[in-house]
């Protein structure tokens, strides 16, 4: 069986619930799913990574932190590292994408419908 990896995992219990998750969240939720339990310290280190890398985000809760996702999914974060990698070239990249292509016009039109 291919594992993903252990961030991936961890995105993937923020992803599913946008409520901020304590460390002890994400842990119970991902050994429920495993034979061999990880230890907290372990999420607790992954969850610190993902926060340097700016896929999550540390909320002060008392004397420790809940995490949530830095965007609603996959596809938010590599347009967010496109974006802080490339900046406005990358904004006026895609607009000049969609002056070329009027198929990638109406899918921008659907998806900003599907929004409002």
């Amino acid at each position: 069986m291919i594992r993903r990896s252990l961030e991936a995992d961890v995105m993937a219990v923020l992803w599913d619930d946008p409520t901020p998750r304590r460390v002890r969240d994400v842990l119970n939720r991902l050994n429920a799913d495993r034979d061999r339990p990880l230890a907290y310290t372990t999420v607790m280190t992954v969850l610190n990574r993902l926060v340097e890398k700016g896929s999550a985000v540390r909320h002060p809760d008392g004397r420790g932190y809940r995490y949530t996702a830095s965007a609603p999914d996959e596809a938010g974060l590599a347009v967010r590292g496109v974006l802080a990698r490339h900046g406005d070239a990358a904004v006026a990249g895609f607009l000049t994408e969609l002056q070329a292509d009027p198929d990638l016009r109406q899918r921008l039109r659907r998806v900003l419908d599907e929004g409002n």
